[in-house]
């Protein structure tokens, strides 16, 4: 029986309602205080030493070096102090003209305004790393470059540009050799995937980051692939395996003394024990996952915590220790829907504190430092509580500007991407073009009946030894281009053009039933074409000598053929096997104007009657057995045309 109550009856007094968040707003600002507090203690010696270094460092390299250290050392402390650490070497690597510093400068400045959900800025900034990397043919900036702008893509859920670049990172991590980097881009694969519900290529994904990072003998490394595969095989019911992947992810953190991970991974752990009707064990783990996000300050930890244990007390039938859990949960629920207004809280709580702790820290003793913050939470508790409304009209405003700035960057990297799909589309079918952008490296394919044609312009070899180099271009560019649009209207695929020959096939990559018929139709099209370049003149002293001198020849055969992409850095699809070359061959041992088939084309095309009649709907000229070069006696056959009445 499903467990309900009415709480709506507890909050039914707006009153009460408010007194109860007021009261549980100051206790989470208060507990995530005392845990800020923690964790700068913790860093503060570490960016004390490298404030002292700077002030007596002699030269600039030194400085510039020192400043990116204090960068990255304030990035998740102090906001403003870390941009201006960030800037400040930014701007005397580019004096001193010492690009990689710079380049990483960029970065760490990109990955400050992502923390602070200032993705236009923090976009700007990696395209300057990526740009300058690429100027230096810095393979190392570059990967980690396309690294960060993938990890931007992902937390906007922008799945398909997060998974190019993170892919283009992978490449350059894997040129390098860079086993930790490799391992950081197939996490961001797996995660992706997941996100995407493609849960075959996330697994084999994380397994990848997780091959690597045990290469490394990275433990911290494992944590999260471990999760990613864990939450996966919950999903898909694997329950064993799941809790396999948890209890290692576990063991690390507890190792680690890592609270905040150790508390995500106990989750899971309950909710599969959960899932599994395993009651008593669920409420142990959440029990102790509780404890974790507590100590941690994980304020969503404990939400998921308590949640499961509300769940599972209800479960049990124990309703009135299920009230209680859901009754702190709800609570929590409330101070964390927003979740944009909790990040400015955040931000405002930490650059606050900071600037009053560095005034007050020098002067007060262990015991009275731990009391002046725990009266500057309440302090700025109620302080942020004052201000919340006015904050929330400036940051929604300002939301809206970096949402703007955003679409356009967005949009100017949509177009960029457009423009390099269809420039592979331009020299390869769009269903092989969609495989390759998938992350196919081999693309190979048998086709068991295509019908192949060659087509070849009779005369052009003298028409280009006595005419200019753009005369010749431009009239081998107006025929081909005409050839193209009727390859089009008939759903062919070009393969290729060499020189005055021009090859076309049907049935590939896509089969179609009526791949000859097309064929034939295209053929006689061709010849039509023509006819308005017969009259073209290379010589304008001597125009009746050189007129009329164009024809095409055409051969045409039907058959198996294997197709595939071959290529590394120009790509080309193209064709193999006997079938092309007997296409070919029809093609050589053809004559001027006319269209050569060989029997086995003739027997598809002349099985073809017109609607309800038994009359064949093309016109054949039987030429008889002819030998040809390396395939001996064949019955050839040449299309003159289509009946009159199938033209109707």
């Amino acid at each position: 029986m499903q467990f309900t109550f009415s709480i709506e009856r507890f909050h039914s007094c707006s009153a009460l309602r408010y007194a109860w968040n007021l009261v549980f707003a100051f206790c989470v600002v208060f507990c995530s205080s005392l845990h800020v507090f923690a964790q700068d203690q913790k860093a503060k010696n570490s960016t004390d030493s490298l404030q002292r270094a700077i002030l007596s460092a002699t030269d600039d390299s030194t400085r510039v070096r020192l400043l990116n250290a204090l960068a990255w050392e304030f990035r998740g402390v102090q906001t403003l102090r870390a941009l201006e650490y960030g800037q400040q070497a930014a701007q005397l690597a580019e004096k001193m003209g010492w690009d990689a510093e710079r380049i990483r400068s960029y970065n760490y400045i990109g990955v400050i305004y992502r923390n602070i959900s200032n993705y236009p800025q923090a976009m700007s900034f990696y395209l300057k790393a990526l740009e300058l990397a690429e100027k230096n043919q810095n393979e190392k900036e570059i990967a980690y470059a396309y690294n960060n702008i993938g990890n931007l893509y992902l937390i906007q859920k922008q799945y398909t540009l997060s998974l190019e670049n993170t892919l283009k990172s992978l490449a350059s991590f894997q040129r390098l050799g860079d086993k930790r980097g490799a391992g950081y881009a197939h996490l961001r694969m797996g995660e992706v995937y997941e996100k995407q519900g493609m849960r075959e290529q996330a697994i084999e994904n994380y397994q990848e980051s997780l091959r690597l990072r045990t290469e490394l003998g990275d433990k911290e490394g494992l944590i999260t692939p471990l999760n990613g595969l864990a939450n996966i095989l919950r999903q898909m019911k694997e329950y064993g395996k799941s809790l396999e992947n948890y209890q290692k992810s576990i063991s690390i953190e507890r190792e680690l003394s890592h609270k905040k991970g150790l508390a995500a991974s106990l989750i899971g752990a309950a909710t599969v024990y959960a899932e599994l009707g395993n009651v008593a064990t669920a409420l142990a783990y959440a029990q102790e996952a509780l404890g974790a996000a507590e100590g941690a300050g994980a304020m969503r930890e404990v939400k998921d915590a308590l949640k499961i244990l509300y769940d599972a007390h209800a479960k049990t039938g124990d309703f009135q220790e299920a009230f209680r859990w859901q009754t702190r949960f709800l609570r929590l629920k409330d101070s964390l829907d927003n979740d944009e207004t909790n990040k400015q809280l955040s931000l405002l709580r930490t650059e606050y504190e900071a600037e009053k702790r560095e005034a007050e820290i020098q002067s007060l003793n262990d015991a009275r430092r731990l009391q002046s913050i725990v009266l500057y939470g309440l302090l700025a508790g109620v302080l942020l509580l004052a201000v919340l409304l006015l904050v929330l009209i400036r940051f929604n405003n300002q939301r809206r500007e970096a949402n703007k700035a955003l679409q356009a960057q967005n949009r100017k990297v949509e177009q960029e991407r457009e423009r390099s799909d269809q420039l592979l589309l331009n020299v390869l079918p769009s269903v092989i073009a969609e495989r390759m952008k998938r992350g196919e490296t081999t693309i190979a394919e048998s086709f068991s009946e295509a019908t192949v044609l060659f087509a070849d312009i009779v005369g052009f070899t003298d028409i280009s030894s006595r005419s200019s180099a753009a005369d010749v271009v431009n009239l081998l560019d107006a025929i081909f281009s005409d050839f193209d649009a009727l390859a089009e209207k008939y759903d062919l695929e070009k393969i290729k053009t060499i020189g005055d020959a021009y090859m076309v096939v049907s049935g590939v990559p896509l089969y179609t039933p009526d791949h000859a018929e097309r064929i034939a139709r295209f053929a006689l099209d061709m010849m039509t074409v023509m006819h308005k370049y017969g009259s073209f003149s290379a010589s304008p002293d001597e125009p009746q000598k050189v007129a009329n001198i164009l024809q095409i020849r055409i051969g045409i055969h039907v058959g198996a053929v294997v197709a595939g992409v071959i290529g590394k850095k120009k790509f080309t699809y193209d064709l193999w096997g006997d079938t092309v070359n007997t296409a070919s061959r029809m093609e050589s041992h053809g004559e001027a104007g006319k269209i050569h088939l060989s029997h086995a084309v003739y027997h598809l095309l002349h099985e073809i009657p017109l609607a309800n009649e038994q009359t064949p709907r093309f016109l054949f000229e039987e030429r008889g057995e002819i030998k040809v070069k390396g395939k001996g006696q064949m019955k050839t056959y040449y299309l003159i045309g289509t009946n009159i009445r199938a033209m109707g």
